[in-house]
């Protein structure tokens, strides 16, 4: 996804959730591209009027990086939960979400895998 014209940003802060990888293929007829998807939640505590008992409410989201291929959908998610497993928030910008609650992150990928690039090989004289 590239962001020809914004008049506004939607930045998101990742702090975890549960990271898959999607092979490309076709489901129901329709061809879906190779992804990484993470899905996370924030959980707010709501005073129930009714009981009177401070309920704890679970609003989910699931964040969608589209991967140009099956490898680097699995490199990009590989990046995401070592960053994820060292505790290092992952900033993002994203759209609204979807009605399945999806959110399509504009970040190329290339932006998740910035540190894990292999080092320059040292040229041969």
């Amino acid at each position: 996804m590239e962001i020809v014209k914004s008049e506004y940003d939607l930045k998101y802060i990742l702090r975890g959730g549960l990271v898959r990888s999607s092979a490309s293929g076709k489901f129901e007829g329709n061809d879906y591209s190779s992804s990484v998807r993470i899905s996370s939640s924030n959980i707010y505590d709501v005073v129930n009027e009714k009981t009177g008992f401070t309920d704890e409410v679970e609003q989910k989201v699931v964040f969608k990086i589209i991967c140009p291929d099956n490898n680097t959908a699995g490199l990009v998610a590989a990046a995401i939960k070592e960053k994820f497993k060292k505790g290092e928030e992952i900033p993002v910008q994203g759209g609204f979400p979807n009605d399945q609650r999806i959110i399509t992150i504009a970040n190329p990928v290339e932006y998740f895998l910035y540190d894990t690039k292999p080092a320059k090989k040292p040229e041969n004289k």
